[in-house]
């Protein structure tokens, strides 16, 4: 991806672009299902994992869509769009979050912290294990004592769970292609300018690498200060006091 294009896209073009992102998710799961009832177990596996990167591109996206210009010049948008741990957890958040007519960022800031920081910590060891699992369902490996590990080793019991997850996503996704929603952003919810500023904040205060535990700790990070901000917003005025 041309990531000065990105920076220089205009809203619209990105919520395009985000759009196309989903709808392509939804092919790369189509596939997925089509070489699983083939028995084609582990192209079908590195797909579906695929598939939720897929969509947690278009989450990342609609982010970037959303934000002022300035704020968009100072977003780290290669780390937003190209880290496949970040869009992993970025695309499974979609599939937990309660939906909501406002979109994810009020899902996101209604959700208790203690609530998000289990789902964050499950999702770590996951998104571990699946980024590994991706490169074993297309590459032969050897590791110690010379043990050559194949792709045909993935199993189908394993090939099932992801597909489950992928279309757990592809169901909340299915927002990103409605005409509706889709209209809406082009003046989007107050809670969504403020999630992109905050996670352009957490990922500037974080390490400049691409672990699970980093994208979820920044998710976390992020979602802590959009409640604050909202908070600070929701308090009234304090009165002046009498002039002297």
């Amino acid at each position: 991806m041309d990531l000065k294009a990105v920076k220089e896209a205009s809203r619209q073009q990105l919520i395009a672009c985000a759009a196309a992102a989903a709808t392509n998710g939804r092919d790369l799961l189509d596939d997925a299902e089509l070489l699983s009832d083939a028995a084609r177990h582990p192209r079908a596996y590195s797909l579906a994992v695929l598939a939720v990167e897929e969509y947690g591109k278009a989450v990342s996206l609609l982010s970037l869509a959303v934000m002022p210009e300035n704020l968009r010049a100072q977003a780290p948008v290669r780390r937003m769009l190209e880290c496949h741990p970040m869009k992993q957890i970025g695309g499974l958040l979609l599939a937990v979050l309660p939906p909501s007519e406002l979109g994810p960022a009020a899902s996101l800031a209604a959700m208790p912290l203690t609530q998000l920081t289990q789902i964050l910590d499950s999702m770590d060891a996951f998104v571990q294990d699946a980024d590994r699992l991706k490169l074993r369902g297309l590459y032969v490996d050897m590791q110690r004592n010379a043990r050559i590990r194949r792709p045909s080793e993935i199993t189908k019991a394993e090939v099932s769970d992801e597909i489950g997850r992928a279309r757990q996503v592809a169901a909340s996704a299915s927002l990103l292609c409605d005409s509706g929603v889709i209209d809406r952003l082009a003046d989007p919810p107050a809670e969504a300018i403020e999630l992109a500023g905050t996670l352009v904040s957490a990922l500037a205060e974080t390490e400049d690498d691409c672990s699970p535990d980093t994208a979820a700790a920044i998710a976390l990070r992020a979602t802590r200060e959009l409640k604050e901000r909202l908070a600070a917003a929701a308090k009234p005025a304090t009165p002046a006091g009498p002039k002297r």
